[in-house]
């Protein structure tokens, strides 16, 4: 029942998420919306944030299910950005809120522990000292967000090309080399 009620709660403000901002939602709103008590609603979750968190997550784990399904890593790659253009309209209200940054922080988190999952199923036995995972994860995740925030701003993107840039960039095929200085 937790579960469902969470699930519900999330749903709704995503609803509400395509008719204004995140920062003109309340949680009496919410609670309105749901039809339920304000007790139900802070039993579940802490405040809104905490939804759209809850709601990411959920994302996530079907975005590594989905990819751990995938028959090799271009069509998970492709598949997770495909899957980011299906959220487009609730990742742009939410990066239109004032908690901008805290949504940021939160999508690179999340890409951060898809990219760990990936790694840690997909490459049982890369050996990497634990601040070169660190330095990988770090630049990656940043920077798939950055990306993908961009890309969503196009009008009409080619979904299947992004999907191979950042697979051709996760995998190594897309890099360049800096001289060194004399």
């Amino acid at each position: 029942m937790p579960v469902e009620m969470k699930a519900m709660i999330a749903d709704t403000l995503n609803e509400l998420l395509k008719q204004k901002s995140l920062d003109k939602i309340t949680v009496k709103e919410l609670v309105d919306a749901c039809h339920i008590s304000r007790q139900t609603f802070y039993y579940h979750f802490r405040d809104i944030m905490e939804v759209v968190e809850w709601y990411q997550h959920k994302v996530l784990e079907q975005s590594i299910q989905t990819s751990l399904a995938a028959p090799n890593g271009r069509d998970a790659i492709v598949g997770l950005v495909r899957e980011s253009f299906q959220h487009k309209k609730l990742i742009q209200q939410l990066m239109s809120s004032q908690r901008r940054e805290e949504i940021e922080r939160l999508l690179v988190k999340t890409v951060r522990t898809y990219l760990e999952e990936m790694l840690r199923q997909k490459a049982p036995n890369l050996s990497l000292s634990p601040a070169d995972t660190e330095t990988i994860l770090c630049f990656y995740s940043s920077g798939i967000v950055g990306m993908m925030l961009s890309y969503l701003q196009q009008k009409n993107p080619n979904i299947d090309a992004i999907g191979e840039q950042m697979y051709k960039l996760l995998s190594g095929h897309l890099s360049f080399q800096l001289t060194p200085m004399p």
